[in-house]
């Protein structure tokens, strides 16, 4: 079946309602409604909600989000003008951005919102675990070594990480983040542990997340380095496609390898970098599947942003 340009546009835009970002949401959403800012601006003040045009610009390039409770309202009447049902903007905006002092400590960190779809999932399964935001900041990565292992059956059996994290203040645990579009047959299951031990671990079924911490068999002082294995194992719905890892500031040491099962290789793997997920089309490099069975990614000193090693079947 051919879709023609606008049909398009508007399944992008459900796709992008559906999943996040706000910014890309929003960017599709006055586009399809053929309107300009201006147009826009003038017509939510017909209403009585005064916005500046600036401030539009902003939100839909995701520079800023709407936080304030006057800003807040405004977005409620752009949803009517636009003809969105209520909240379809607002419910993909997520938790407040952090700020404070950790904010100033990573200034060029990404915004949950430009760094994962869905953003209040992470919020939640982070509440039900008993803590906030504030804790995906108290380790900086200093190396990332990911090894993924994916099956006959095309599903990724396994993903064992080595990481070296550095203590931004005193902390006694690591917290961690996991989510799969595939959708999870059994609960996220954390094993084979060294320099750490599991505590809690909460989801939030409906995003596809999973919060962990994983308790430091020493407490770390402020400026002190250690090093953590573990292994994350998942059974999942649905057959898996890539696996990427967020890379914050501070990262100079970074790898993902992913070993397929000999007996069922894929037709193409490939790596990509975007800065954000509002970056709809990164730049795909095709990466090479050795006698091991395994491609890689490697990195020394990342740009922040978001790198994927994906994989195609046919």
């Amino acid at each position: 079946m051919v879709v023609d340009g606008r049909d398009g546009d508007r399944v992008r835009l459900d796709e992008v309602l559906a999943s996040g970002p706000f910014s890309l949401a929003l960017k599709l959403a006055i586009r399809g409604s053929g309107l300009s800012l201006d147009r826009l601006q003038h017509k939510l003040e017909e209403r009585g909600t005064r916005v500046s045009k600036t401030a539009l610009s902003y939100w839909q390039h995701g520079r800023t989000r709407p936080e304030r409770p006057e800003s807040l309202r405004a977005l409620a009447a752009v949803e009517q003008v636009l003809g969105l049902e209520a909240e379809a903007l607002s419910s993909l905006l997520g938790p407040p951005r952090p700020r404070g002092r950790w904010l100033a400590q990573q200034p060029n960190s990404l915004r949950l919102d430009e760094a994962w779809a869905r953003p209040d999932g992470l919020s939640r399964a982070l509440q039900r675990m008993g803590t906030s935001l504030d804790a995906l900041h108290r380790l900086t990565k200093v190396g990332v070594h990911i090894t993924s292992t994916v099956g006959s059956n095309h599903k990724m059996l396994e993903s064992s990480y080595l990481v070296v994290v550095r203590a931004a203040q005193d902390v006694d645990r690591y917290v961690g983040a996991f989510r799969t579009d595939a959708g999870m047959v059994e609960p996220l299951r954390i094993e084979d542990t060294v320099g750490c031990r599991l505590g809690r671990l909460r989801d939030d079924e409906a995003t596809g997340f999973c919060t962990y911490e994983l308790l430091l068999e020493r407490p770390l002082r402020a400026g002190e380095l250690t090093v953590l294995r573990y292994t994350l194992r998942s059974v999942t719905a649905e057959i898996d496609a890539y696996q990427s890892h967020r890379a914050a500031p501070g990262l100079l040491d970074f790898s993902i390898q992913v070993r397929f099962d000999p007996s069922c290789l894929p037709a193409r793997v490939y790596r990509t970098h975007r800065l954000s997920i509002a970056d709809s089309e990164p730049k795909e490099t095709e990466l090479w599947l050795g006698a091991s069975h395994t491609a890689q990614l490697v990195e020394v000193n990342p740009s922040p942003g978001i790198y994927r090693v994906a994989w195609a079947w046919d």
